[in-house]
């Protein structure tokens, strides 16, 4: 009898206990990490982009070269694959225009193997300039010369060559040798096509988040 009534008395202890482990609040879950919007972050190119053969659609790979912190940790480690591809390739126009490479970079692959895909604009590059939100420009250089510059250096180097003539008069010896270079800059620019855009292996490129990145 005495052995019933312990075990009624244990029982009663015990259910009180069970009873709040089971009413207890489940502990929060972990919240993701998050890179914010309007986070840099550079890329170094793994493969050559060229406007002289790249066509749209190639593939563009890159490599992170700075670890990226969501404030509390490191979410992205330097080395993190990041893939692109070439939207738009344009050579430069033999009459005027720059080449240039509309880009956009898609998607990084952790090293889980977890692929996260990205919302980004383009940044700074340290080859060309950029242009918009995707685009990277050719700078202008001696042989990106459009019509209008290339006519006016050879006017000006025909009309040193006509003051230089004999048996005419300066003027009428500058006019000539003005006309005639301008039209040997014309043709020059007709013939030649201004320089390719070229990104090399290793160009850094950065890119700009247009999204906040979660984890």
């Amino acid at each position: 009898m005495i052995g019933l009534v312990l075990v009624a008395l244990l029982a009663q202890q015990a259910a009180p206990e069970t009873q709040l482990r089971l009413d207890s609040p489940k502990q929060p879950a972990t919240s993701e990490s998050v890179v914010a919007k309007g986070t840099g972050i550079p890329v170094a190119l793994i493969n050559r982009l060229s406007t002289k053969n790249v066509q749209e659609g190639a593939g563009i790979y890159a490599k992170t070269i700075v670890p990226v912190s969501d404030g509390h940790k490191i979410v992205i480690p330097e080395g993190t694959m990041v893939y692109g591809k070439v939207v738009r390739s344009e050579r430069a126009g033999r009459v005027k225009g720059k080449a240039s490479l509309a880009i956009s970079f898609q998607s990084l692959t952790l090293a889980t193997g977890t692929k996260i895909p990205i919302y980004a604009s383009l940044g700074n590059s340290d080859t060309g300039k950029r242009k918009g939100e995707a685009t990277i420009e050719a700078e202008p250089g001696k042989d990106g010369e459009d019509i209008a510059v290339a006519g006016a250096r050879g006017a000006t180097a025909g009309a040193v060559v006509g003051v230089l003539s004999s048996g005419i008069g300066v003027g009428r010896a500058a006019a000539i040798g003005g006309g005639a270079g301008a039209a040997a800059g014309l043709a020059e620019a007709l013939i030649r096509r201004g320089d390719d855009l070229t990104l090399e292996r290793g160009t850094v490129i950065e890119i700009v988040l247009d999204e906040d990145l979660a984890f």
